[in-house]
């Protein structure tokens, strides 16, 4: 019975552990041009990212060419799919968050519809380095333009400023 309450015991205090090692996104990060590549023309970013448990709320600042916005996105980390309203006329979106393996990132995964039609469908892979000072953000796109299938990724690497 003592064997069984230790092992018991560590097995819980493992548990604990594992938990506390998971990606902690909370803080602000800008853009860092030169380790990015594959964005918008004159792509200027930052992100103010708070991060509890699996719940997930950013504000992103984003200046392009064409502009500049603010986009405000929330996120459970439980793998279910939730509906989001995307910015193009007629489109309707379904998105889905959950933690990577081991929980040393986060994959966001978007799909765009548009009358029905799957206009879109972007993978987003968030992962920190080693110390938490660098934030690297994958992008994974499909997406129909002009009747023709187009595929490509592109890379965001942020430093924390705060």
């Amino acid at each position: 019975m003592k064997v069984f309450a230790i092992l018991f015991t560590l097995l819980c205090a493992l548990s604990i552990g594992l938990a506390q090692d998971k990606a902690n996104f909370s803080g602000k990060w800008k853009l860092d041009k030169d380790r990015s590549f594959s964005n918008p023309p004159g792509l200027d970013q930052t992100i103010t990212i708070t991060h509890t448990g699996d719940q997930v709320k950013f504000e992103a600042f984003v200046k392009t060419a064409r502009g500049e916005q603010t986009v405000n996105e929330s996120h459970t980390l439980d793998g279910k799919e939730t509906e989001f309203k995307p910015a193009a006329p007629n489109a309707a979106g379904k998105r889905r968050a959950s933690w990577l393996p081991g929980g040393q990132g986060v994959m966001i995964q978007d799909q765009t519809t548009v009358d029905g039609k799957v206009t879109s469908e972007v993978a987003r892979k968030w992962t920190l380095s080693a110390g938490g000072k660098t934030m690297t953000v994958d992008y994974f796109i499909d997406e129909t333009r002009g009747g023709n299938q187009i595929s490509y990724e592109s890379k965001r690497v942020f430093n924390k400023v705060e």
